[in-house]
């Protein structure tokens, strides 16, 4: 009887035997599991200060940083090494200098109008920790990682108002996520639009950009109280006290404020089951009049669930920490439960290629 190749060998157990581990796929499993270097690389560096010093330094040396982060040489080998290897900062063959990237140079530089610096260490602080518990979340169906946050209040948003200097990272976190997703303020309804409701609006950022951008826009804000004084505070430094009004109250347990011909769901809805986003829409669509608009920014899963790694990520700190329930929905079952509670129509924008749409619903 002829061998069989290793491809079609058989084991013990009656399965093929498979063929050996090739290269390509030693490299997949590599970057899977050491994919938590990008994000302790790149936190590190931040703590350090790097990217600023690159930013004010351009071709600094290796001897150069050193001395100023105040490193070993050994040391100073190794963080260049890894920010390299990331992509973060580039070396010169010849001279050995170092540079910023473009993008750490856009977003990693403390005083970058387009600085993410808030959201990395949210990411690390909050997201990275309570996701560690996902095996755990995913056995007991709630969001175990809470658990690394110890207080009352079954979400993270009702926790944080017991880490007052978190919920201020939380804030600007989200102000600097939302500043790099600018297709929503980008929406032709705004112009169409003189009195917006911001229901969960954070602090502000939105708001604020939107009076900027649209000047006949007048603007309330719903949010929980600890959440509404720094949105005043950030509304009134923007000098939009006249046009921006702060409202305390619970978006699912409150009447939203009356007198509003569109409503605002930015990154909020993501966050909720189904049946919260239902009823969510269903009191968007009660406090609207007649062609009233509900406008949504939320991040989306493609129609398959099988793509993107964002999504997979927002959903699993969902999941594990934030509420115990969200998912990044794909943008079609948004439409279904839009129109479900009688939006008459459902427009859709999709931004996939950052995972995001834009939804807006008429009455």
């Amino acid at each position: 009887m002829p061998t069989m190749s290793a491809q079609t060998a058989m084991t013990e157990t009656g399965r093929p035997q498979p063929s050996s581990v090739s290269n390509r796929e030693w490299q997949q499993l590599c970057q899977i599991m050491n994919g938590y270097i990008y994000s302790q690389t790149l936190v590190t560096a931040c703590d350090l200060k790097l990217f600023n010093y690159l930013s004010r330094n351009q071709g600094a040396t290796r001897e150069d940083l050193q001395r100023t982060l105040g490193l070993s040489e050994y040391c100073t080998r190794v963080l260049m090494l890894a920010t390299c290897a990331v992509g973060l900062v580039r070396r010169e063959a010849e001279s050995g200098r170092y540079y910023n990237s473009e993008l750490a140079e856009k977003v990693l530089v403390a005083d970058s109008p387009q600085s993410m610096l808030p959201f990395v260490q949210f990411n690390y602080q909050v997201q990275q920790r309570g996701s560690r518990q996902l095996t755990k979340a995913l056995k007991e169906n709630r969001n175990a990682g809470l658990d690394e946050f110890p207080g009352s209040g079954k979400t993270l948003y009702q926790r944080l108002a017991e880490y007052p200097e978190l919920e201020n990272l939380f804030q600007e976190a989200m102000g600097a996520y939302t500043r790099l997703s600018p297709q929503m303020l980008e929406l032709r309804e705004f112009s169409e639009v003189q009195r917006l409701i911001d229901v969960g609006g954070g602090d502000g950022s939105n708001a604020i950009r939107l009076c900027q951008l649209f000047p006949q826009l007048r603007i309330t804000i719903l949010e929980i109280p600890t959440v509404v004084q720094i949105a005043r505070e950030a509304v009134d430094r923007a000098g939009l006290a006249d046009r921006i009004r702060c409202e305390e109250g619970d978006m699912f347990a409150h009447r939203w404020p009356a007198g509003h011909d569109a409503a605002m769901l930015s990154h909020v809805v993501e966050i909720f089951s189904q049946e919260n986003i239902r009823r969510l829409y269903a009191r968007a669509y009660e406090s609207l009049p007649p062609e009233g608009k509900l406008l949504v920014w939320t991040i989306m899963a493609n129609d398959a669930e099988t793509d993107s790694l964002q999504a997979a990520k927002s959903s699993i700190y969902f999941l594990c920490i934030a509420s115990g329930e969200g998912m990044a929905y794909p943008a079609k079952e948004h439409e279904q439960l839009m129109k479900a509670v009688g939006f008459r129509t459902v427009e859709t924008y999709s931004a996939v290629e950052i995972d995001h749409c834009a939804l807006v619903g008429t009455k």
